[in-house]
């Protein structure tokens, strides 16, 4: 087999999936555990609201590594070292007994993400599937589904049971390196194309440095602003679950999609609703629904803007690679913009924030929709 061809068994399909179900979960449990972080350490909300931050701010060398590792090394070696990175992080989190401590197990776990969201995105986009489009969405939606129970877990457990939660998760993850073994070659490059983007992908770049910035500030803040509005935690937590469960029945429900609807039609529509329901996420009596709206809205956007630059720059895998550093710098300055905004004004401004940011990706990929 030519080594730049992409082959994933259906096997190797359910363990990226199974991947992507747990990388949803970690993620989608920090903001939930906040309020139990303030306490366990002795820090302020805005202080522990940098654990998000501190993840993406890893993620980023991961990516930017794995940007060169996936074109050097084999694809199911890459995956292999990075899920066991990501199981080694998480049992440092569950051992840290102070807070710089945990914040470096972050960081671990953050590095080995990076290498995985962008290696498996890019296989799934690169591969010889016939309905890239449909299978991206789907195991992100998986991403999704994870997220769904990553804020439950941590209100049932983490404050009585910390250690042992990401205990577990780190036995998870260590189950999961043999299934990398169905991954079968590498990602496309075409060599005569400078390693620089582009205009085009330089627009896609900000486009998604500011949807992730939409995502993880989302998922990051609504708890703590749902909880300022007077629901309870447990209940806000629950309602922070419904986002991410949104997105999975978003991301489900446009494998429905006939493959004859564009993908920027997808990506713009979403992007336009998404900043109508965060404007109506600051009004008390609507703000739950709001965030579920919007949780529905952004779900394609991620993996269909993925297939849409790989169908723009077709045999280049090095086009899209740029476009996971900029999920890292987003997941890195949204929330902590959104900590600023909190820490100076209160948590109320947080959608109001996220709405801004929302509007400044439509305008993006807008942008790159007119470019030809």
């Amino acid at each position: 087999m030519p080594p730049h061809r992409v082959v994933l068994t259906r096997t190797s399909i359910v363990a990226i999936g199974a991947t992507f179900l747990l990388m949803g979960l970690v993620v989608s449990a920090y903001g939930p555990l906040l309020e139990p972080l303030t306490r366990r350490f002795g820090v302020s909300l805005p202080v522990a609201g940098a654990t998000i931050s501190v993840h993406f701010a890893g993620s980023l060398p991961g990516v930017l590594i794995a940007m060169r590792s996936f074109e050097m090394l084999s694809a199911r070696l890459n995956v292999m070292i990075a899920t066991a990175i990501v199981s080694t992080g998480l049992v440092v989190i569950a051992i840290a007994f102070v807070g710089p401590l945990f914040l470096a197990g972050v960081l671990v776990v953050g590095f080995g993400f990076g290498v995985l969201v962008l290696g498996l995105n890019q296989l799934v986009a690169y591969s010889e599937s016939p309905r890239r489009t449909a299978l991206l969405n789907a195991l992100n939606g998986c991403y999704s589904a994870g997220a769904v129970a990553g804020p439950i877990l941590v209100a049932t457990f983490a404050r009585e049971h910390f250690s042992a939660l990401y205990l577990v998760g780190a036995l998870v993850w260590l189950a999961l390196i043999p299934a990398a073994a169905g991954i079968a070659g590498r990602l496309p490059v075409a060599a005569e194309l400078p390693r620089r983007p582009g205009f085009l992908v330089g627009i896609f770049i900000v486009a998604f440095v500011l949807y992730v910035g939409v995502e993880n500030g989302a998922g990051g803040w609504m708890t703590s602003h749902l909880n300022s509005l007077g629901l309870s935690y447990r209940d806000a937590a629950t309602i922070t679950s419904g986002f991410w469960l949104a997105l999975v029945t978003g991301r489900l429900l446009i494998t429905l999609a006939p493959p004859a609807v564009p993908e920027p039609a997808i990506v713009l529509a979403g992007s336009a609703v998404a900043v109508v329901a965060l404007l109506l996420a600051s009004i008390q009596g609507i703000a739950p629904v709001a965030y579920i709206v919007c949780g529905l809205a952004i779900a394609p956007i991620f993996p269909t803007g993925i297939v849409w630059l790989a169908k723009r720059r077709p045999g280049d895998s090095r086009a899209t690679s740029w476009l996971f550093p900029a999920a890292a710098i987003g997941g890195t300055a949204g929330p902590g913009l959104i900590g600023l905004v909190i820490a100076g004004f209160g948590v109320s401004w947080a959608p109001v924030v996220l709405a801004a940011v929302a509007l400044s990706m439509l305008s993006a990929f807008a942008l790159a929709n007119r470019l030809r």
